[in-house]
């Protein structure tokens, strides 16, 4: 169904799209989200059994039009509605398509929690069959992308190639997976095994599959000639270059001529042709000013070739630019996620079932303050910045744990201690703003390249900026001084000893021990009794010396209590046994 066709005939329940289409460039998010409510909610009551169908495809339609105009916030609400509506009546393939398109909205938006939620109920519903599994998990791979794990999304695109097999000859699903895979490796340094994983998906390449996506094709060929200049074997990238301009003329998006010329570039630069290919991004880069979902591909390829072409100051300046660019769409995404969120539509049901359970039970005996608008945004938001340097998603989650027991040790309040667990949760939702050329970076950061990822603590600062309620309040003082040290030479201000927040402190170690433990920060996890004995040794200098004994006696009597030996090879075993008895309802918190 055509834009204008879904205009002329829209389906009874939802006839107010319309006008919707009709003044859609004039409309802004509050005005929209008050215009789709009414739409909303009559897709939240059952439809006559003739006209599901027709208001589902049009409903979605409209969706994936928001999305082609980078509203993908403002079309999440009708996209859920669609998928209560195919929950409500009971149908599987509805359900199915509208979990993928609701999984496809969120990942755009930069809530890649959402978006695997939906995909793996998806999963639920497609149950054995698995074509339809492999694409969904190949969905589930982009999303990863999203979050910049580009490890664990290789190993999704993976899980959707042996889906399929080898057989049944040439497939949509086992192409795309191949495609994305090479992608994956390429940014994770797997340069001979993404080569491989691009040669798959270019020999079982036909006419049909080429026309079922016309991007596929030009991203592979952008793939195989970064590849094989990664490899050194830069005369057999050429043809790859020519074919990749040909495929961005005929496409004819903007999207499609900037993948065309970073191809291009980036083969150029191998060739020794560095003013050509640097004048190329530059005008790459003026078309992307225009398609902001090319811009941050294009920076980084820009301050890449700089860098090889000796231009350090340049370089700086486009690494600059795309840390701006990078931070202030993060920022903007979660003001957007958490106004959307207050704007109304339907309540979100928490991934983690048995933690709202036992926090429900928790609030049926000590009554906390009502939780603030927007929270459990900012909840699933943190997850997916924690998804960036934990593959688990659950640093914040084992952080909050433990900065809850250790305010409780402390001798705070229990309600106290409960908010300070709760805010410490989001610590590192700033993350979001930092690139991910940085964040996956096997080499040691540059001096530049530190001083973009400290900003992360601004950039979450930022995000809880309407910080009227005490929960958003005690969130931003953590986010902002968890980097804070006890000598007074941490960031981002030069505070030190008490004059940092209470809470903040608290948090702090909590973060370091769970990086130690876990082996965040691209370092091999460490035994429980070497991080203590680390924290002990920093008492003083990065850490508050008073809180460093009480959780050192803490950690030390909950691993006694449950038999674990904190010098064992299973010490994250062990750790993580420790942090579900943190997390468990004791009575008083």
């Amino acid at each position: 169904m055509t834009a204008a066709a879904a205009v002329r005939d829209p389906p009874p329940a939802l006839e107010p799209l319309r006008e919707i289409q009709l003044r859609l460039a004039d409309l802004g998010r509050a005005e929209l989200a008050a215009l789709l409510s009414p739409v909303v909610e009559r897709l939240r009551e059952p439809l006559p059994p003739g006209e599901l169908a027709t208001a589902a495809r049009y409903a979605i339609d409209f969706c994936r039009e928001l999305y082609g105009n980078a509203r993908s916030g403002d079309a999440l609400p009708l996209a859920r509605a669609v998928l209560f509506q195919a929950s409500m009546a009971n149908d599987p393939v509805l359900e199915r398509r509208a979990c993928n398109v609701c999984g496809l909205l969120a990942a755009d938006t930069g809530d890649v929690v959402e978006a695997v939620e939906h995909y793996v109920k998806a999963l639920r519903v497609a149950g054995g069959d698995r074509f339809e599994s492999s694409g969904i998990w190949n969905n589930i791979g982009l999303a990863m992308g999203i979050a910049g794990n580009y490890e664990m999304a290789g190993r999704c695109y993976q899980r959707a190639i042996d889906l399929v097999g080898t057989g049944a000859g040439p497939l949509y699903v086992r192409y795309a997976a191949c495609i994305n895979l090479a992608q994956s490796q390429l940014e994770t340094g797997a340069h001979r095994e993404g080569l491989s994983s691009a040669e798959r998906a270019k020999s079982e390449e036909t006419a049909q599959l080429r026309a079922a996506d016309a991007m596929g094709p030009l991203r592979l060929r952008r793939n195989l000639v970064r590849l094989l200049v990664a490899l050194g074997r830069i005369p057999e990238a050429e043809p790859y270059v020519s074919e990749a301009a040909a495929l961005g003329k005929a496409i004819g998006t903007p999207r499609a001529a900037i993948a065309a010329a970073l191809a291009r570039s980036a083969y150029e630069l191998a060739a020794g042709r560095t003013d050509v290919a640097l004048t190329r991004l530059e005008a790459a880069l003026t078309r992307a000013r225009e398609v902001p979902a090319a811009l941050r591909d294009t920076l980084a390829s820009l301050a890449r070739a700089e860098e090889e072409a000796g231009n350090s100051e340049r370089a700086l300046l486009r690494l600059g630019e795309l840390s701006e660019h990078v931070y202030r769409s993060a920022v903007e995404r979660a003001r957007g996620h958490v106004e959307l969120a207050t704007l109304g539509g339907p309540e979100w049901i928490s991934l983690d079932h048995a933690r709202e359970q036992a926090r429900a039970r928790l609030v049926s005996k000590v009554a906390p303050a009502r939780q603030p608008e927007g929270w459990a945004v900012l909840d699933r938001l943190a997850v997916s910045a924690a998804m960036r340097i934990d593959r688990t998603g659950w640093h914040g989650k084992r952080v909050g744990a433990l900065s809850k027991a250790l305010a409780i040790a402390s001798g705070v309040d229990p309600l106290r201690a409960l908010e300070i667990g709760l805010a410490a949760e989001v610590h590192d939702i700033g993350m979001l703003s930092v690139p991910e050329e940085i964040l996956a970076k096997k080499t040691p950061l540059t001096g530049a390249e530190r001083a973009i990822v400290r900003r992360h603590v601004d950039a979450g600062a930022e995000m809880l900026s309407d910080d009227r309620h005490p929960r958003v309040f005690l969130a931003r003082e953590i986010v902002r001084y968890h980097h804070a040290r006890w000598d007074g030479c941490g960031y981002p201000e030069r505070v030190g000893g008490r004059f940092i927040p209470f809470a903040a402190r608290v948090c702090a170690i909590a973060d370091a021990y769970d990086a130690m433990v876990f082996g965040l920060d691209s370092c091999a996890a460490t035994p429980m009794d070497r991080a203590l004995a680390e924290l002990r040794r920093e008492a003083g200098g990065q850490f508050d010396p008073e809180l460093v004994a009480t959780f050192d006696r803490l950690v030390r009597s909950e691993t006694e209590d449950l038999g674990v030996d904190l010098a064992s090879a299973s010490g994250m075993e062990g750790f993580q046994e420790l942090v579900n008895a943190l997390q468990e309802d004791r009575g008083f918190v």
